[in-house]
């Protein structure tokens, strides 16, 4: 029975982040709860872990753009302006967290 009031537990939980607008991203250390936020030129992202994180973005132009190296719930932001260039919108969020 402990096995699945876990499970239940889990499930609640997983429902309760997607209903809250946050993503759950996987780490090769561990799994951390990510907010990201996105413009026309900046694709920003925070997430509750420990370990080093940044966000990363593909630009119109083809370029990469990352943010800092961050952790605990600071906010790295990845710039596409830094390349002459802006955020490539085409069916979504184009940026992702990237772990250290």
């Amino acid at each position: 029975m402990p096995t699945m009031k876990r499970a239940l537990a889990s499930t609640f939980a997983a429902v309760a982040l997607a209903v809250g607008g946050l993503t759950l991203t996987a780490s090769p250390a561990s799994a951390a709860t990510c907010q990201t936020w996105q413009d026309d030129n900046t694709f920003g992202a925070s997430c509750n872990s420990a370990n080093a994180y940044y966000a990363a973005v593909k630009c119109s132009n083809g370029q990469t753009a990352r943010g800092v190296i961050t952790n605990d719930g600071r906010w790295s932001y990845a710039y596409c302006t830094a390349y002459g260039s802006n955020v490539r919108i085409a069916g979504g969020a184009q940026g992702k967290v990237q772990w250290v």
